[in-house]
């Protein structure tokens, strides 16, 4: 994990050193850093549901953008969550992951988003311990242009995550962020 984080700061750092050449308003870098509240949905059965557990989520991304469309790079930590099984037990989920975005004008000062793409995702469980796996991830956002290069938004992240012997957990985030494009 420390390796993947590493190699994450690295591009965002990139992303940023290149920004400094001054870009257009449609092709520029841009980092954006978000918290919020993830709800896990784990210990999934076809007959009685899913358990639920919450936790505050962070993320940190940043990419480049080409008119409409855009390619990002993430690292969000879905935290540490309470669950009953075990009891007394807890569910943790981070990711490092590549997509792309495109972007939909509301307005002159509001845009939308969606994103897609695919991460390594993190999951550690107190009865499971933790496993690695490579899982896609989706989410839609907001973005109010509040000056020039600065915008925050609104997002809601999706992606899943696989234990060694649990069901699958899905992770579903709500963040407000701030974004700084270069």
């Amino acid at each position: 994990m420390k390796t993947d984080f590493s190699v994450l700061i690295a591009c965002v750092l990139a992303v940023a050193a290149l920004g400094a050449r001054g870009q257009t308003a449609d092709s520029d870098p841009f980092l954006v850093g978000a918290i919020g509240g993830v709800q896990y949905h784990h210990d999934c059965w076809f007959f009685s549901g899913c358990d639920a557990a919450h936790a505050t989520t962070a993320k940190l991304g940043g990419g480049w953008r080409f008119g409409v469309f855009a390619i990002e790079v993430w690292g969000t930590d879905f935290g540490r969550a309470s669950i009953d099984a075990p009891p007394g037990g807890a569910l943790h989920v981070h990711t490092t992951g590549i997509g792309g975005a495109r972007y939909l004008r509301v307005n002159s000062s509001v845009q939308g988003l969606l994103r897609a793409g695919a991460a390594n995702s993190w999951h550690s469980r107190t009865d499971d311990g933790s496993k690695s796996t490579f899982d896609a991830t989706f989410g839609l956002g907001l973005l109010v242009d509040v000056a020039p290069k600065l915008a925050p938004e609104l997002a809601w992240d999706v992606t899943g995550a696989e234990g060694n012997q649990t069901a699958t957990v899905v992770a579903n985030a709500l963040t407000a962020g701030l974004r700084r494009r270069f």
